[in-house]
């Protein structure tokens, strides 16, 4: 069976990676570019002697005499390698316009379908392509990108093989072998043994026991309502790869089931091949805040809530330092395309108010502070700003404080009242409403 469900394709953001920086405004104003007719290709295993297959689709323009990079796609559970060459669904769609759009070779393996879960002969499979095609092509960096069966099998194969990989997006995969309990008869079959029999090569193919293998940036999707691959050891995953400072994307849905649309799917490939090859990104769902403490990464769960309401964060301070910016996820839809940002203390007095610029349509927006704002030890803050028309909520964030380094984040909090006047504290169904901060461990005193 396949795990992927139906999405609308999002319009492509990206730009050719063969152009120069200078010329994007020009290449912004042509057709958007597009993947020539796939090509199935059979290949003697090595490590077998069977006849294997992938699907080759190589972008407009290609020129064998050049630098190519590869994106591998890496199918469902009981599919095989057309999933990502004709399937319309978004993860599959999403995965082809970007290959189409970054001019990469597009590569679809069987990796011993239909139910290969990279195992040792699925691996030496997909090793041995890309031998093949460094021979055949002059080939630069190597991205992955799978979903469901194939999201576990493209963190496994990095963790492997960290030496041969640029960049790993992953949709609604498993990061953790010991743990998983679906699909064993399939998995037992493809590791050649049940965890009781060999459980080190479980423990091997499972990405989360080895984050210091994931130097190359790295983005995850996953539903919070996932019952066929639950979230929690990718989650775990992101979390110590964050802790590590490692350039990873966590975009957690918690309401979403087993499924990531287009636009979430292409937010990831962006992430991973703009971080892997240097260019800016310009997708909002991509640009994680990745020095902010509380919610990196993060989608809320509802990202268009209509209402006009000030929103806000309470934290407070552990230790003396500074604020050095503050980033908020901007509704889809929201009506203003500039938001002013309001510091209040305990007692409600506003403190600093700071204005936004360059907003972009939606998603994390960074507003940088002129200098840091002072925080002291033990006092308590709220940060708010007042949304127009839309505004993002994510239930359930803060069932407990959530405790960074010199800062604890206490509750969002709201108002409809008095609107950008007064402090907002309300709080309701401990929601979060998408504001986090940057930190720095010394600031300078108020004068």
């Amino acid at each position: 069976m396949s795990f992927f469900t139906s999405a609308t394709l999002g319009t492509s953001s990206a730009l050719a990676l063969t152009l120069s920086l200078a010329g994007w405004a020009a290449a912004a104003e042509e057709a958007p570019p597009t993947l020539g007719q796939p090509t199935d290709i059979a290949f003697v295993a090595a490590v077998d002697g069977t006849t294997q297959y992938y699907v080759e689709m190589l972008p407009a323009g290609f020129d064998p005499q050049q630098e190519q990079h590869l994106l591998i796609a890496l199918h469902g559970h009981g599919s095989d390698r057309h999933q990502y060459i004709t399937e319309p669904r978004g993860e599959c769609a999403a995965a082809r316009e970007a290959a189409a759009a970054y001019r990469l070779v597009f590569i679809s393996p069987d990796y011993r379908a239909k139910t290969s879960w990279m195992g040792p002969a699925a691996e030496a499979d997909v090793v041995q392509i890309i031998g093949d095609l460094r021979r055949k092509y002059k080939v630069g960096k190597v991205f992955l990108v799978g979903g469901s069966m194939g999201g576990s099998s493209v963190l496994t194969f990095a963790a492997l093989h960290p030496e041969l990989i640029a960049g790993v997006s992953s949709q609604n995969g498993t990061a953790n072998h010991l743990e998983y309990t679906h699909f064993q008869d399939a998995i037992q079959a493809s590791f050649g043994g049940t965890k009781a029999q060999i459980p080190e090569e479980y423990k091997k193919r499972s990405a989360e026991y080895w984050p210091e293998r994931f130097t190359m940036p790295v983005a995850m999707t996953v539903g919070g309502k996932d019952t066929s691959v639950p979230p929690d050891s990718v989650r775990r995953l992101a979390y110590v790869l964050q802790e590590m400072e490692r350039p990873v994307l966590l975009l957690d849905r918690p309401e979403a089931g087993h499924s990531t649309d287009a636009a979430d799917t292409r937010a990831a490939l962006d992430f991973v091949i703009c971080r892997a090859l240097g260019l800016p990104t310009t997708n909002p769902l991509a640009l994680t805040p990745a020095a902010a403490l509380f919610f990196a990464g993060q989608r809320p769960a509802v990202t268009t809530s209509p209402g006009q309401v000030d929103l806000g964060l309470q934290v407070q301070a552990q230790s003396g330092g500074g604020i050095g910016a503050v980033w908020f996820f901007k509704a889809e839809g929201e009506a203003e395309s500039t938001h002013t940002f309001r510091f209040w203390d305990a007692a409600g007095a506003c403190l600093l108010t700071v204005k936004t610029s360059g907003e972009t349509g939606s998603g994390w927006q960074r507003v940088p502070l002129e200098k840091p704002f002072a925080i002291t030890a033990g006092a308590t803050y709220t940060l708010a700003y007042t949304a127009a028309s839309h505004y993002p909520a994510t239930a359930g964030a803060f069932a407990a404080p959530i405790v960074r380094p010199g800062l604890t984040a206490l509750a969002g909090v709201y108002s409809f009242e008095n609107l950008g006047q007064t402090m907002p504290f309300k709080t309701f169904q401990e929601m979060s409403y998408g504001i986090d901060v940057e930190v720095q461990p010394s600031a300078p005193a108020p004068k």
